[in-house]
C-alpha cells in the first residue's frame, strides 16, 4: 500500500512537469497496477471524450469476471458524449461482439429505423448496455457479471449527464431503477434519478418476436424527445 501510495505521487509530480504517458515494465508495472504504457493524464485535463476514449481502453483490458476471456471485442458504448438522451439496454450480442459496437444486429437495426421515425439521429444519442461483453449464447447476465461491469456503467452516466435515460428491457430497467418490479408495471412511468429521468421500454428484440411492442416502443421514444427538446 505504502509503494502505490509512492507511485501516485510520483504519477502526480510527473503530470505536474507536462508528462503525460510513461511505458512501465514489470515490476514497475505491478506497482502501478497496470501494464504497458501508464496515462498520468488526470480528468481534469480531458475533454469529455478523452474520459470515455480512456474508460473504454480499461474496458479492453478488463477481465474481472470471465466474459473478458471469451469476448472478440469488448463493447463499450457509441454515440454523442454530449447526448440529452442515453440508451441502455442488457448485453451485446453476436454481431455487436464481432463489431465492437452497441446495437448493430437486428435489434439495433430495429431501433435505428424507430429513431428516424421519431425524428432522433442515432449520432445524437448515446447507446450502452449493462454489460460490455457478450454472454455465451445470449444467456441472461449473473450477478456476478452486473457488479463488475455496473461501475463502467456508471462512470458513462456520470460523465455523459444525460438528461433522459431510456432503459431497453427488464434487466435495464430493472438494474437502474434498483427495483423487482414487472416491465408492465414499470413502463409508462417517468422515473427520477436526481436530475435524469428514466424511461422503461421494451428491447427492441423483443418487439422482433412480438411486434406489438414496436408501437409501444415508439410512444416511449416520443415520450423521451419530447421531454429531452420540448
Amino acid at each position: 500500500m505504502k509503494d502505490k501510495r509512492i507511485a501516485r505521487a510520483l504519477a502526480e509530480n510527473l503530470r505536474a512537469l507536462g508528462v503525460r504517458e510513461i511505458v512501465a515494465e514489470s515490476p514497475a508495472s505491478a506497482l502501478l497496477g497496470a501494464e504497458g504504457p501508464v496515462d498520468v493524464t488526470s480528468e481534469e485535463d480531458l475533454s469529455r471524450e478523452g474520459v470515455i476514449r480512456r474508460e473504454k481502453e480499461t474496458v479492453d483490458r478488463c477481465r474481472k469476471c470471465g466474459l473478458g476471456s471469451q469476448r472478440t471485442h469488448a463493447v463499450y458504448g457509441d454515440g454523442n458524449e454530449y447526448a440529452e438522451i442515453m440508451f441502455i439496454g442488457e448485453a451485446p450480442g453476436a454481431e455487436e461482439d464481432r463489431q465492437g459496437l452497441p446495437f448493430v444486429g437486428r435489434a439495433g437495426q430495429l431501433l435505428n429505423r424507430l429513431l428516424e421515425q421519431v425524428s432522433l439521429k442515432r449520432s445524437e444519442v448515446y447507446i450502452g448496455n449493462l454489460l460490455k461483453c457478450r454472454p455465451p449464447e445470449n444467456r441472461d447476465p449473473l450477478p456476478e457479471e452486473l457488479t463488475a461491469c455496473r461501475p463502467y456503467l456508471d462512470k458513462q452516466i456520470a460523465v455523459i449527464k444525460p438528461r433522459i435515460i431510456v432503459c431497453l428491457g427488464l434487466y435495464a430497467a430493472q438494474a437502474i431503477l434498483n427495483v423487482k418490479e414487472s416491465m408492465a408495471r414499470l413502463r409508462g412511468a417517468h422515473h427520477k434519478i436526481g436530475d435524469t429521468t428514466v424511461i422503461p421500454t421494451y428491447h427492441t428484440a423483443a418487439a422482433l418476436r412480438f411486434p406489438a411492442y414496436k408501437q409501444q416502443i415508439y410512444d416511449d421514444l416520443c415520450r423521451a424527445r419530447d421531454l429531452a427538446y420540448g
